[in-house]
């Protein structure tokens, strides 16, 4: 582009919207040009509808999997509470059953990690269709992969595409936020917090020695651990609510 100062151009990768130069070079920002669609040319496709089940199906199995690792937290605690009160009773079977347990707890990771992958896309795929009208919308679509990525961003980011999609479903630039999606991301970022301290609490048991640290330290991870499952239960619960509800505005009729 010839040298001239700041402004509004039209988009040299895409006429039907201008682009913002800043003096020297193009930036990330953009709107529609005059007289053209507010809406993108990428339909919503048919499977989206399905999927939008798919992902509810697989938030319910977090809840299994949460429920399953909160079982074997308790199943650890009195285990702790029989190593402190009766050491005598205490057999080295049963010392296994507690690490075969644990291990098998590694199956609610294994579900979050699917079911995340299934949401960015489910929520990408909506972003980015011509079902939402762009005037209302405040991000790019590729925020809605990248926005769980960064560090410390991955805070509120996802959270503000979700309000996206439900400002570009319905037209609103001003649309609030639903209760159950406010308590949803509050228990999400709660976990990922409760999360980073359970992880720290389980290196301290791999380095502690056989003994009576070893089974305080075991014992302090657990109930952390106890409580990082309940919150996975609920936040996985209202998210089910908030895809139904993302789903209904995304696919109710558009308004002229």
């Amino acid at each position: 582009m010839t040298a001239q100062g700041e402004g509004w151009f039209a988009d040299p990768q895409d006429a039907s919207r201008l682009r913002w130069w800043d003096g020297t070079r193009w930036t990330e920002h953009v709107h529609p040009a005059p007289g053209t669609t507010t809406h993108w040319d990428t339909p919503l496709p048919r499977w989206w509808s399905g999927f939008s089940y798919v992902v509810q199906a697989a938030l319910l199995g977090c809840v299994a999997a949460s429920s399953f690792t909160l079982w074997v937290d308790l199943e650890t605690l009195a285990f702790v509470e029989e190593v402190r009160l009766r050491p005598d009773a205490v057999t080295v079977a049963d010392g296994e059953r507690i690490d075969r347990l644990t291990l098998w707890t590694s199956m609610e990771v294994l579900a979050i990690l699917v079911t995340g992958v299934l949401f960015i896309v489910w929520l990408y795929t909506a972003h980015r269709s011509s079902r939402m009208d762009r005037r209302a919308m405040r991000h790019s679509s590729g925020w809605a992969i990248g926005g769980w990525f960064v560090p410390v961003l991955n805070l509120w980011r996802p959270f503000q595409m979700v309000s996206d999609v439900r400002r570009g479903a319905t037209g609103d630039a001003d649309a609030g936020v639903s209760f159950r999606q406010g308590w949803w991301w509050g228990t999400w970022v709660a976990l990922s917090v409760v999360s980073g301290v359970v992880s720290a609490l389980y290196r301290r048991v791999a380095g502690a020695p056989v003994g009576g640290e070893y089974v305080d330290a075991l014992g302090d991870a657990a109930s952390w651990e106890r409580l990082s499952s309940g919150l996975s239960i609920v936040s996985a619960l209202l998210a089910v609510l908030v895809v139904h509800e993302i789903r209904t505005r995304v696919l109710a009729p558009a308004e002229d």
